[in-house]
């Protein structure tokens, strides 16, 4: 456990944690869930939760991934509605960045997610426009974050082509974690 503020959130770290991210992802984000538990069911990510008086406010889904650094994906953050605003984010992120120990660290999000790039900015990270990078680059990092090329990555640590320069374990990760669960997503809904 780590005491984020006196009398504020503390988070915990683990994946007995998973049903408890999984409830605020869900009422945050309503989509695309099985990603999440995919990594954590796969022995590949991790948990941290927020909890605030024993209750969970905020969850983040991470991982970490060898490329030509150690790289360590933020794969899903989430705070609940009613609690925006009051540095939980940041307190997840910075607890995540501190477990991982990496020499890099990512997140993906949407172009249009203001309070994520303000977040994510906020700590240090750069974002960079997929179409932006280089193909290798772009490639190396899509697989090893289940990116969306109308997404956006946020880097912080060396640049984007010195955490690509290595495949590493990006391709495994890529069609594991994310092509994978794609197709079992894709075949539910048919």
């Amino acid at each position: 456990m780590v005491e984020a503020e006196a009398q504020g959130p503390v988070v915990e770290i683990g994946r007995r944690y998973l049903e408890k991210a999984l409830d605020i992802l869900a009422r945050e984000y309503g989509r695309a869930l099985e990603y999440a538990r995919a990594v954590v069911a796969d022995g590949l990510g991790d948990v941290a939760v927020a909890l605030l008086g024993g209750r969970p406010i905020g969850a983040e889904i991470f991982y970490k991934i060898r490329l030509a650094v150690d790289l360590c994906v933020h794969y899903y953050v989430a705070v609940l509605r009613e609690y925006r605003r009051r540095g939980v984010g940041k307190i997840l992120i910075t607890t995540v960045e501190r477990a991982c120990k990496s020499d890099a660290y990512a997140a993906t999000t949407t172009e249009d997610n203001a309070a994520a790039k303000a977040l994510f900015g906020s700590l240090g990270y750069v974002g960079y426009r997929w179409r932006e990078l280089d193909k290798k680059t772009r490639d190396v990092l899509l697989r090893a974050t289940c990116g969306y090329d109308d997404d956006m990555i946020f880097l912080k640590g060396p640049a984007p082509r010195e955490v690509a320069a290595e495949v590493g374990d990006a391709e495994r990760f890529g069609h594991r974690e994310c092509y994978l669960v794609w197709l079992g997503v894709r075949r539910a809904d048919v």
